[in-house]
């Protein structure tokens, strides 16, 4: 399977996940755009990863995280209940958070995905739990494509 293949494969999950992790639609797909630039920038990005699938969210990642403004969504942006509580965990438990949960990877690949070992991936999961229970978020009620149930 060509780079391009494997990525759009993986596009609409990056796409469910950027949304959830930055609180909205508009703003995740522009990291998803960021991240797509890039590639065609520089096709060879995934080749350090165990997957495409790793490779393109741990690219999500480092663009995600250099920028300094990217742990709450714009005030004019419409956001939606789900999003809104999700964007009070931080931002590096949220992640982690949301690459196992709600994106299933293993504990393995979303520690990849975050450049950490699996130690410090499971304290981030454990933060978010912390987190979440600290602000009553009822992830109960929402399904996969971050809407209440």
């Amino acid at each position: 399977m060509s780079t391009s293949q494997a990525v759009l494969q993986h596009l609409p999950s990056l796409r469910r996940y950027a949304r959830a992790l930055t609180g909205s639609q508009p703003s995740g797909d522009a990291y998803v755009v960021a991240t797509v630039e890039s590639l065609i920038a520089s096709p060879k990005l995934l080749e350090s990863s165990s997957s495409s699938r790793v490779g393109l969210y741990r690219l999500f990642t480092k663009i995600w995280n250099s920028v300094a403004l990217n742990d709450k969504p714009e005030a004019n942006e419409i956001v939606l209940p789900p999003e809104q509580h999700l964007t009070h965990i931080t931002p590096r438990p949220r992640q982690a958070f949301l690459l196992v949960a709600l994106e299933g990877f293993s504990e393995e690949d979303a520690a990849e995905v975050l450049g950490c070992d699996l130690q410090t991936l499971r304290g981030l999961v454990e933060e978010s739990g912390r987190e979440l229970a600290a602000g009553d978020v009822g992830l109960d009620r929402i399904d996969g494509e971050g809407v209440r149930s």
